[in-house]
């Protein structure tokens, strides 16, 4: 696949399926961080980052079909580390940037994010924008040098197998920084801040939704 629209529920769900292992990852990065909106309007309301524990636990549905847990196994001053139920780990940053993917019993990635995929910048609130660079990175593939540009639409009420949550739309535009004959692809994320988590990502023609979760603290409130 030439060009790769990395999300981190997407992935996830993929990696779980426990492929034959791959040769090592090819050389690349990025500068990471490019832009973001530092300052919110005056009165506007605004999410902090959510804290993650060990042991917490989300259930994914993709498609209506596939299911999946992922249970926080780790977690360090640099980031979580996520188990699913095939045994594949996950890392992403305390911020929830999304780094790489592990196959079950591997100390090397098997997908990696480099330096990573910012898929939240805090605080979030309504309207806000932010930009990053990276070198989506897969054993056995080409090193693909990719912008992913995420813009906080608006507060929306929404419906998962999970329960109805207030979610801030988020749309991701990603594109491949080094060829102009690849579709810009669009992704929708809808990260419900009582969760601490994505509730819903629209992924093409495909829907993944939160079933469940088990959470030992609950995340931060909104402030102004």
């Amino acid at each position: 696949m030439l060009f790769r629209s990395v999300s981190p529920l997407l992935s996830l769900l993929i990696a779980s399926c426990g492929l034959a292992p791959q040769p090592s990852l090819p050389k690349g990065d990025g500068p990471g961080l490019v832009a973001f909106d530092a300052d919110a309007p005056v009165g506007a309301m605004q999410w902090q980052r959510p804290q993650w524990e060990v042991g917490d636990t989300f259930t994914l549905l993709r498609g209506g079909k596939q299911r999946v847990t992922f249970t926080v196994a780790e977690k360090d001053e640099s980031g979580y580390r996520l188990v699913d139920d095939s045994g594949n780990a996950h890392e992403r940053s305390l911020d929830l940037a999304m780094r790489a993917e592990f196959r079950k019993g591997e100390d090397e990635p098997s997908h990696e994010l480099t330096p990573e995929d910012v898929r939240f910048h805090w605080p979030l609130w309504v309207g806000k924008s932010w930009t990053c660079r990276y070198a989506d990175r897969t054993a056995g593939g080409p090193s693909l040098p990719i912008e992913a540009v995420y813009v906080v639409e608006d507060l929306d009420r929404v419906s998962t197998p999970a329960g109805a949550f207030d979610a801030l739309r988020i749309v991701r535009r990603s594109r491949r920084c080094d060829a102009d004959g690849f579709l810009d692809r669009c992704n929708v994320i809808w990260y419900a801040p009582s969760v601490g988590s994505e509730v819903r990502q629209a992924l093409g023609d495909t829907v993944v939704e939160l079933v469940a979760s088990s959470q030992k603290a609950p995340p931060t409130d909104a402030t102004k």
